[in-house]
């Protein structure tokens, strides 16, 4: 099947229309996720000390104040390694967004909750 002249600009017009209409909504995804990405990030990297009392305090509640002054302390450095070195991650990759890897996102949302890590 050949297009005539007319046909083909009004193709071309209407894939152009397509194109410019579909791209702000992507970009505006893209934005909110890079910047999502960032400030979880910073966050995270800023906060990741927080995973110490929050794990004392969690470890105190479910067995002892011994348990959670020893063990709790050491679970909870253990965390903050890890968010704060997630945050870094973060920080460094946030151009590439990507799915949450600590749960729960910062360290004050569901304190009682202990740290999970994974994309999920």
């Amino acid at each position: 099947m050949q297009f005539n002249k007319q046909s083909k600009y009004v193709f071309m017009a209407a894939v152009a229309a397509a194109v410019f209409t579909i791209t702000p909504v992507m970009a505006g995804e893209y934005a909110d996720d890079a910047g999502s990405k960032f400030t979880r990030g910073l966050a995270n990297t800023v906060t990741g000390w927080g995973e110490i009392p929050k794990n004392i305090a969690n470890e105190s509640r479910s067995s002892n104040v011994l348990v959670g002054f020893t063990w709790g302390a050491v679970k909870g450095v253990a965390h903050a390694i890890g968010r704060s070195s997630v945050g870094v991650f973060d920080l460094a990759t946030f151009f590439a967004p990507s799915a949450e890897y600590v749960h729960s996102t910062y360290v004050w949302n569901d304190a009682r909750r202990d740290t999970t890590y994974g994309a999920y």
